[in-house]
């Protein structure tokens, strides 16, 4: 047997009773911490509350998959992870294996961070569009530049994931993010990012200390975020139920306004030329 099981998003005292009745009940629990960390205390809470066999899980691990698959024939097994188990596609793509193997699976879903930021934003969640990730190490951020693009054309919002590394303790900061995406206008020129682009930043959603701050990339690049994690969101067409929530929601530092104005479709943008 195999369990995948979500830990929600704001620590030890956010996992379903469900889940920690089968922590208790398994022979050995993954412990997965490379789509978002845990706090010491958190997963020495999780620790305590497991019975059987406790172990950490890098992602080559959970990726590789052999070690829990072969372990679950036997035995069962629990694959604990930040938020929703299924919002990492890597936990899709072993169940689906285990499923193949004949390997009994079963789920617990909790909250999830992205569903979660997106109404402590005050965003609609039906106009998020296609989600992008920023990488320190992406030579060109061509690929999100793109995506905001379409997304903003169709009025959509766009989440940007910034890189978690486990291994170094490495998070991308949301003004490295900007910045690279503003470099990357100055050779598209679709006039998608500017200093003028109306940007949120949501930091720590689900943590007492959460902050939601946005506004103008021009000012957002003064501000000093804190503690990581952090989001990216860049707004499309703003309903007017948005904005008001936006601003008793978040600290704004300037007026929320839609980004979709003045960005045009490449098509209008040619015959301009």
């Amino acid at each position: 047997m195999l369990w995948f099981i979500g830990l929600g998003i704001s620590g030890f005292k956010s996992i379903p009773n469900e889940a920690l009745e089968i922590l208790s009940k398994a022979d050995i629990v993954y412990l997965e911490q490379f789509t978002s960390p845990i706090g010491k205390s958190d997963l020495m809470k999780i620790k305590k509350a497991t019975s059987g066999e406790f172990k950490l899980a890098k992602r080559w691990l959970v990726e590789d998959g052999s070690e829990i698959l072969k372990n679950a024939k036997k035995k069962k097994v629990a694959l604990l992870a930040y938020g929703d188990p299924y919002i990492a596609t890597t936990h899709i793509e072993l169940r689906t294996r285990a499923i193949e193997e004949k390997i009994k699976t079963h789920s617990i879903h909790a909250s999830s961070s992205l569903t979660s930021m997106i109404g402590e934003c005050g965003l609609h969640f039906y106009k998020v569009g296609r989600i992008a990730t920023i990488m320190s190490e992406m030579k060109s951020l061509t690929t999100p530049y793109y995506v905001i693009y379409k997304n903003i054309i169709e009025g959509n919002h766009t989440v940007l994931l910034l890189e978690y590394n486990q291994d170094k303790d490495f998070f991308l900061d949301p003004k490295d993010a900007l910045n690279g995406l503003l470099e990357t206008e100055k050779g598209q020129i679709r006039n998608v990012i500017s200093l003028a682009t109306y940007v949120i930043v949501a930091s720590r959603i689900g943590f007492k200390d959460q902050s939601i701050i946005s506004g103008k990339i021009s000012s957002l690049k003064k501000i000093n975020f804190g503690k990581p994690p952090h989001t990216v969101i860049i707004p499309g067409r703003l309903h007017f139920t948005e904005t008001d929530a936006l601003k008793l929601f978040g600290q704004c530092i300037d007026e929320p306004f839609d980004n979709t104005e003045k960005t045009k479709k490449i098509s209008i943008q040619m015959m301009k030329k």
